[in-house]
């Protein structure tokens, strides 16, 4: 059977041929090295087009003209810090004092330096750019200070600084007076004999420590990390730091970590309260925990 075509409508012509041209123009316009960048062509950051520097903020971004910019002297040192023969720019901003013949990047993103300062993007963080360190945990220092990821001072004792642990989301660090956990002090640890047990617990010669708070009644010499936030001595069990209440320390285990189940010999708990008739003598043995409330405990069949 013969099947007529149909002919598009005037309407539909009209609206295929500005479609069209509109697609044309866009690729014209990507295509003009001369004008201003846009961010449906081209990268994040900094552009020279003939005498005019542009930056382009991340898409979809505008592109802004860098007022006073050199175009011959340019130079694109990453997407946030160039520099010309007289000025150093962050952002597509003059960045105040800084001397374009000594700055230069440092192998960390938003550090640089000159011969008189150390910069964290538009900061000064430091004036000691000679000693200034980049370290791990995102931390720097310089002869004078320690200083955290958002450019607070995390210690005045450079000299004695160590990184005692960066694991499992906790950065742990000693100066000779203080100790402190991501950026925040442990109160009362003594740096001398300060360590870290695992899962957020630590400890010294005197006590025992959950992120930045002393476990209380916690016996040092018997106190051992589990799993999770777990923990226990031969006296209690623990979650989180706290004491569950009841739980005997020398049968209390974890039943499963990611539900932050644990059992002592007679009782099962979720987090830090007793679930009621849950009696862990009577689970089938072989029967992993696979999860709990604090109303019921969940096996595998």
């Amino acid at each position: 059977m013969a099947h007529d075509r149909i002919a598009p409508s005037a309407t539909a012509m009209r609206r295929l041929t500005a479609a069209v041209c509109v697609a044309v123009v866009a690729a014209l316009a990507g295509c003009d090295r001369n004008g201003a960048p846009d961010s449906l062509f081209d990268s994040a950051g900094y552009h020279v087009r003939g005498d005019a520097v542009f930056y382009l903020q991340a898409f979809p971004g505008k592109a802004v003209e860098v007022g006073g910019a050199d175009a011959g002297s340019f130079d694109p040192l990453d997407r946030t810090f160039a520099k010309d023969r007289s000025a150093v720019y962050v952002d597509g901003r003059p960045l105040p004092d800084a001397d374009p013949a000594t700055f230069e990047l440092l192998d960390r993103p938003d550090f640089a330096k000159d011969g008189d300062h150390v910069y964290q993007r538009d900061t000064v963080l430091s004036d000691d750019p000679d000693h200034f360190e980049l370290l791990d945990g995102n931390l720097t220092k310089d002869s004078t200070a320690v200083y955290w990821s958002d450019g607070r001072v995390l210690s005045d004792d450079p000299a004695n600084f160590q990184i005692v642990s960066d694991s499992d989301y906790y950065l742990f660090t000693r100066d000779d007076r203080f100790v402190q956990v991501n950026g925040n002090p442990v109160v009362g640890a003594d740096p001398a004999t300060f360590r870290v047990l695992g899962g957020g617990y630590s400890r010294d010669d005197h006590g025992v420590f959950y992120f930045t708070d002393r476990v209380v009644d916690a016996d040092p010499r018997t106190f051992d990390v589990l799993e999770g936030s777990f923990a226990r001595d031969a006296r209690h069990g623990y979650w989180m730091g706290k004491p569950v209440p009841d739980a005997d320390g020398a049968t209390f285990r974890v039943l499963n970590a990611a539900f932050e189940c644990s059992a002592d010999e007679a009782r099962a708990f979720y987090r830090d309260d007793v679930i009621v008739d849950a009696d862990p003598r009577s689970f089938p043995p072989g029967h992993a925990v696979t999860g709990c409330s604090e109303t019921s405990v969940f096996l595998a069949p």
